[in-house]
């Protein structure tokens, strides 16, 4: 509804400031004093009724009294006069506001409520507002600063936006300490209309913006954040989110396993992974991919790496921090080792990341590495790690010399700089000579690192757009029914039947033939063997009946009343490897699978590989491969290998089946998933309910 004038908040032409004062500190001279330091053009409207001039400029008592157009205005005023100021700026046709107060939704159930009122006001008025509880935002590009920090500095224009819903943080990030250019600078406090989505829509139409840097503690509007991020793909526009506070609440949530392996900050892992969005863990890891990515249009064609220092202690360590942040350097060809020889005592060992030093350092050497790696067609990047602090001395003559010559390559190729160590800032000679030929020059090892493992990220295609699956009817209520029901959605399951007697049971397993299993089900108690309600490998009459009356004793104990109980027989199913299979569907953001080591190694050995579905067969291999599953399947010690393809195809089929129930169901899991030699069968099914139907 807002998303058309959300453009007013970023542009406005003539700004009125309520609470406006003669006071220098106040936040609404503050605000005229750097809307004036951005050298904004149009007319600025103090509003207080206390003063009829503020700095000889009118003041006016009220916004109803301002007799010229006025397309914002900030409201540095307390929460309680938030609803009526709202009401007269609708009736004086603003339509757009910047509420800076916080002890709205912040400020407990009374604050809540001022903060529906206000948000109701403004929608039904068609005002996009900026907060509450927020500093402002600055429009470097065009020279608006809504913008309340008592110290602002010149910032010096360029590329890169911040959107963020810390002020501190956006703050600190508008001091542009690595030089990247800044465009735009949004906070966005607590959202009661205008969201971090619809300021990212805004800014990503805007051509020139490259790169946008998000700092988050939620999404409140997924689904429009993923229509946003993805006109970023699109538009060959990179996102990189600094997401914070993953919840142990929304764990507990969820009673399926899968609900601790796929925790709520894992599922953004994968929902920001299928949307083309970087997410990085620290502000400067942020701030390197930032440089790394604004630095030069190029964009590798190859996603192999290497990596060149003077340092044979430093090439180590390098292999040893990559490998740790899961950054992946090309193994270098012999034709590429080779060429790289002559600059290379004929004893050395020469590999990725390599040790440049060689014979010695002169230019001639290098130039012989790095026309050799630049010659290597499955080498799209390649760094330079050098010893070059910003006060002079180390290396800085070699990276000189190095920067000079990268400076003159003719190369499709993405090349990289980077400081070894973050203590000082970066050297303003060599940055002086890779600027101009768009290499980025990176500081500090692991973040320079990590920025590279995430431009290999980016480098790889987007996910579809998943479509929004129909439910395929009514879940049964008996298991036996779930177990055909989801069979025939492509989800083999085993034989399983309702024994209301122990003759009936023992009937069912001659007729299917021993070994079968007994379960006691009860839908309060959704983990069964913790509770000694599963009995496998009954070979015989005799075992049956006694375990059957162990299971009726049991579920007599747990379950009130009684006959909501019942005992199932199962066929015994095939040796093979267990997996766990589930579904998580969270409203807003979509359904996401989760696949790993099943049975009692989700307890012992937790691990998982997420993804946001529905998701083809081959995402479903690729998720495989990203836990010891795949290992596992493909046959250990003797055992197997077992049928990963059919696995594969029925995770798939599962991915579908899960979304097409998203509106009714928080969870659907298998465990285990057995795989054999030949086929897949599920053994054990829960379907969860949303919270809000179970209440």
């Amino acid at each position: 509804m807002v998303g058309g004038w959300v453009q007013m908040l970023l542009k406005p032409a003539s700004i009125a400031v309520v609470g406006a004062s003669e006071r220098e500190d106040a936040v609404g001279s503050r605000v005229i004093r750097n809307l004036r330091l951005m050298k904004f053009e149009g007319p600025i409207f103090p509003v207080n009724p206390r003063y009829q001039a503020i700095s000889g400029q009118t003041c006016y008592p009220s916004l109803s009294a301002i007799d010229q157009p006025v397309d914002a205005a900030f409201l540095a005023v307390p929460a309680g006069a938030g609803p009526d100021l709202v009401r007269e700026a609708a009736d004086c046709g603003i339509k757009a506001l910047y509420i800076y107060a916080s002890g709205y939704a912040d400020g407990g159930a009374e604050g809540a409520l001022l903060q529906h009122q206000v948000a109701e006001i403004a929608q039904h008025s068609g005002i996009a507002i900026s907060g509450p509880n927020h500093i402002g935002l600055v429009n470097v590009l065009d020279r608006k600063a809504i913008w309340t920090p008592r110290y602002m500095r010149p910032i010096t224009p360029g590329p890169v936006a911040v959107i963020s819903q810390s002020g501190s943080v956006a703050l600190a990030l508008s001091e542009d300490e690595r030089k990247l250019g800044l465009a735009y600078i949004v906070t966005v406090g607590n959202e009661a209309v205008v969201t971090v989505s619809d300021f990212l829509h805004e800014i990503v139409g805007d051509d020139r913006v490259s790169v946008i840097l998000l700092f988050l503690e939620t999404l409140r509007d997924p689904d429009g954040f993923a229509v946003a991020a993805r006109a970023a793909a699109a538009a060959n526009k990179k996102i990189v989110a600094l997401k914070i506070g993953s919840s142990a609440g929304g764990r507990a949530a969820v009673q399926a396993h899968t609900g601790s392996l796929a925790g709520d900050d894992r599922l953004y892992d994968a929902f920001f992974k299928a949307v083309g969005v970087i997410r990085v863990h620290d502000l400067d890891e942020m701030l390197e991919t930032a440089v790394l990515l604004s630095s030069s249009s190029r964009v590798p064609r190859q996603p192999g790496l290497a990596m060149l220092t003077l340092s044979g202690g430093e090439a180590a360590l390098l292999a040893d921090v990559g490998a740790a942040l899961g950054l992946k350097f090309s193994t270098l060809s012999a034709e590429t080792v080779a060429s790289l020889q002559p600059a290379f005592p004929p004893y050395a060992r020469i590999d990725n990341p390599v040790d440049g030093w060689g014979l010695g350092f002169n230019r001639e050497r290098f130039k012989i590495q790095l026309d050799g790696l630049l010659a290597d067609p499955s080498i799209g990047t390649i760094g330079f790690a050098v010893d070059a602090p910003g006060t002079g001395g180390g290396d800085v003559p070699y990276a000189l010399v190095m920067a000079e010559l990268c400076a003159e390559a003719k190369t499709e190729k993405q090349l990289v700089f980077v400081n070894n160590t973050s203590g000082t800032s970066v050297n303003a000679d060599v940055r002086q000579a890779l600027d101009g030929a768009g290499i980025a020059y990176l500081s500090g090892m692991r973040p320079s690192l990590s920025a590279l493992r995430n431009l290999q990220k980016a480098t790889q295609p987007l996910s579809p757009q998943r479509i929004q699956l129909a439910a395929s009817g009514t879940v049964p209520q008996d298991e036996p029914s779930r177990f055909r029901y989801v069979t025939a959605a492509g989800v083999a399951m085993v034989a399983t039947e309702v024994t209301p007697t122990a003759d009936v049971a023992v009937a069912l397993a001659e007729t299917w033939g021993y070994p079968v299993v007994l379960k006691g089900i009860a839908a309060s108690l959704p983990h069964k063997t913790d509770l000694g309600l599963v009995r496998l490998y009954l070979r015989e009459a005799v075992s049956v009946r006694s375990a059957f009356a162990d299971l009726e004793r049991i579920l007599r104990h747990y379950v009130d009343p009684p006959d909501s109980g019942y005992v199932t027989i199962q066929k015994m199913a095939p040796a093979g490897i267990e997996l766990i299979l589930g579904i998580r569907n969270q409203a807003g953001f979509g359904s996401f699978v989760v696949v790993g080591p099943g049975g009692t190694l989700v307890e012992i050995a937790p691990q998982s590989s997420i993804r946001l579905g529905p998701i083809d067969v081959a995402d479903a291999r690729a998720m495989l491969d990203e836990t010891v599953a795949g290992t596992l399947l493909r046959g250990v010690r003797g055992a197997g290998p077992w049928d990963i393809e059919a696995v594969a195809e029925v995770i798939s089929r599962f991915s579908l089946f899960g979304a097409s129930l998203a509106g009714e169901y928080a969870a659907i899991e298998i465990n285990p998933l057995i795989v054999g030699n030949k086929g897949v069968a599920g053994v054990d099914i829960l379907f969860e309910l949303h919270s809000e139907s179970r209440s």
